[in-house]
């Protein structure tokens, strides 16, 4: 009835390789095929990831860009729900 558990992973996790999804035909059907697995010319010798990197907002920049989000999407919330908001501050910037 129990029975050991049988080694390595479940669906072959352990053998997947982005290198495999960019020579695959069907790479558009694999989410973020365009960054992890770059393929044609332009990409080639180029930094995909240029978004993400050299990041340098400090941690007072993300609160305050968290705050006005939030302040941001309780006056929608409030408008949706015909609340009376005294300070309507609608533009992001």
């Amino acid at each position: 009835m129990f029975e050991p558990v049988r080694g390595g992973t479940r669906g072959g996790q352990a053998e997947f390789k982005w290198s495999d999804v960019s020579a695959d035909k069907d790479r558009e059907n694999y989410l973020g095929h365009s960054i992890n697995a770059p393929t044609g010319r332009w990409q080639k010798n180029k930094d995909v990831h240029w978004y993400n990197r050299d990041q340098k907002d400090t941690d007072e920049e993300r609160r305050e860009e968290l705050r006005k989000v939030k302040e941001v999407e309780a006056e929608a919330l409030a408008a949706v729900l015909y609340v009376v908001v005294t300070t309507l501050h609608w533009s992001i910037y």
